[in-house]
């Protein structure tokens, strides 16, 4: 578990802070954490904001020049912020935290347990109506609006258009058809693997949510807390991703169960496989001009059942900013996420680094952009046009980290068993999901669930 530096964080003067050069009286200093592989990302839009903003800095912790904490994944960054929240060294009416950068996965449990506040802003401000409506939805909790997105992203299904091309086929609308194309490449002795995620983590999670909606399943739903993963559907949906892996003609190789995006995505680059479940950066990075499948590859959404009201669907990612509950400068700290989320820093921000996609409506047709990324006018319309609606939401509860666990936990376990008892096992979970629901406990915790990426 990450641990946070409580000898280096306790100090609250920017003074008092290693690699701290600005310090004036009158001067009011927001601080935030991001992962630390995007935090060069947002060093020119700091330096912007602290022009335009004279008397308020932004403290990254990231880029601190000494000693600095520097969280590597999510869930790191996550635990950051959990240890600030509830530390005892964080009095009753303050908090280290000024904004808060945060996974959509994040906003419902970090607002119901008052760590966030909910912004100055209406539901029905015309501003909203500029964004991207999923990436706004994920921000609400009970009504109420908690997180203004930065970064949107989606998961999609990638592949080679040369391979698909070369075999005579088009890209694959159902499962069947994914199968068997796979199938058929390996026959003629192309590069013909599906790849995707399969280690116990949050990223087993977001793949199987795009299946289970492509065979119409539901794991939770918000608003009344019905559980389906108990139900047909889901148990199709695990059925179909562990023939991928155990049928007599697969798909996927085993070790994809011990496997997350970067593992799946390299093998990808290097011109093994046909097809990949990924999100939105690995179109950029494959077209590198050192890629060796340099403008090669289709991007798609996933695949899915045919049947009434089906259709393709990607998850939902995504991150934005928000204000925690106890910060001093609640003012200066809204400008700042105003800042942030501006149609400028966006732009500016997604010119500097392809990973994700604008939150911003009007950027997907932003001609420097759509220069550097022509999908983005297609994607838009993938967003606004297809119907029904092809966006994944991960159920908005306070307790998503637990019931991930959860899924993760049986889903893995599923996945990697030769012959397992796949109907037996999304039961438990079910019934695991419904105990958490109900009495905001955890069953079998002596079984050591443990969520490696909430």
């Amino acid at each position: 578990m990450f641990v946070s530096n409580w000898a280096l964080l306790s100090n609250w003067t920017r003074s008092a802070l290693p690699g701290s050069q600005k310090s004036h009286e009158n001067k009011v200093t927001l601080r935030f954490v991001v992962p630390n592989g995007e935090a060069a990302q947002w060093q020119s839009l700091i330096d912007e904001f602290e022009t335009t903003h004279p008397h308020t800095d932004i403290d990254l912790v990231n880029l601190r020049d000494q000693d600095a904490i520097k969280p590597q994944d999510p869930r790191a960054v996550k635990q950051q912020y959990i240890d600030s929240f509830t530390s005892e060294k964080t009095s009753e009416k303050t908090s280290l935290y000024d904004l808060v950068f945060m996974d959509i996965i994040w906003v419902p449990e970090f607002a119901a347990k008052e760590w966030i506040q909910a912004l100055p802003m209406q539901l029905t401000d015309p501003e909203l109506k500029k964004f991207l409506s999923d990436d706004v939805n994920g921000g609400i909790y009970q009504k109420k609006l908690y997180r203004m997105p930065v970064r949107s992203d989606l998961g999609w299904l990638y592949y080679r258009a040369d391979l698909l091309k070369k075999a005579g086929f088009e890209p694959p609308e159902t499962f069947a058809e994914l199968t068997d194309i796979s199938q058929k490449l390996k026959d003629q002795g192309l590069p013909w693997e599906y790849l995707w995620q399969g280690r116990q983590a949050e990223a087993i999670v977001t793949v199987f949510v795009e299946v289970l909606h492509g065979y119409g399943g539901l794991w939770i739903k918000p608003e009344t807390l019905d559980v389906g993963l108990d139900r047909p559907e889901a148990i199709a949906a695990v059925q179909f991703l562990h023939g991928t892996m155990f049928s007599p003609k697969p798909i996927s190789p085993k070790t994809l169960t011990t496997q997350r995006e970067d593992e799946t995505l390299t093998r990808f680059l290097e011109g093994k496989a046909a097809f990949l479940r990924n999100w939105s950066y690995v179109l950029p990075r494959a077209n590198l001009e050192d890629s060796d499948i340099r403008n090669k590859i289709g991007v798609k959404p996933m695949v899915y059942k045919p049947g009434a009201g089906r259709t393709s669907g990607g998850c939902q990612g995504g991150w934005g900013l928000g204000i925690a509950k106890k910060t001093q400068h609640q003012k200066e700290a809204w400008e700042a996420v105003k800042f942030f989320t501006s149609e400028a820093a966006q732009r500016k921000l997604f010119l500097a680094a392809g990973d994700g996609l604008p939150t911003r409506r009007e950027l997907f047709k932003d001609s420097q952009l759509v220069k550097r990324y022509s999908r983005y006018p297609a994607i838009l319309d993938f967003f606004e046009k297809q119907k029904p609606h092809p966006i994944v939401l991960r159920p908005a509860i306070p307790q998503y980290a637990e019931a991930t666990c959860i899924l993760q936990k049986y889903l893995h376990a599923a996945l990697t068993q030769k012959e397992p008892d796949i109907e037996r096992k999304m039961q438990d979970a079910a019934r695991d999901t419904r105990i958490l629901l109900k009495t905001n406990n955890m069953p079998n915790e002596k079984e050591g669930c443990v969520s490696s990426d909430p």
